[in-house]
């Protein structure tokens, strides 16, 4: 496994956030690339702090921390987060089954 970053990101004028993981040298240069992060920033900019990083070196544990800090903070379903899938520290969650949600006022 790469070395791998685990991350939250806030846009700076709207206060959007998104957790993603990043495999780059720099994860605090690094945006993002969430498809409603990205569409998110295209709108609005690209002007965004890091809330938080912490480096992973074991697979075991990044799964585990981004799992389950995914699903403490709700990301797929909160309003505060963009996110539309539970991130899982290797491939943004495809195997979250929740591919495609969209986020709704509801």
């Amino acid at each position: 496994m790469k070395p791998t970053y685990l991350y939250v990101k806030q846009h700076n004028k709207t206060g959007l956030k998104y957790f993603g993981k990043t495999t780059k040298k720099d994860p605090l240069k690094y945006k993002g690339s969430g498809l409603y992060w990205k569409r998110h920033l295209e709108v609005y900019g690209k002007d965004v702090k890091t809330l938080w990083v912490r480096l992973f070196e074991n697979e075991k544990e990044l799964i585990e921390y981004a799992t389950r800090f995914s699903e403490e903070n709700n990301i797929v379903n909160s309003q505060e987060w963009a996110n539309m899938k539970i991130e899982n520290g290797l491939d943004g969650g495809r195997e979250s089954g929740f591919e495609g949600t969209r986020h709704t006022p509801e």
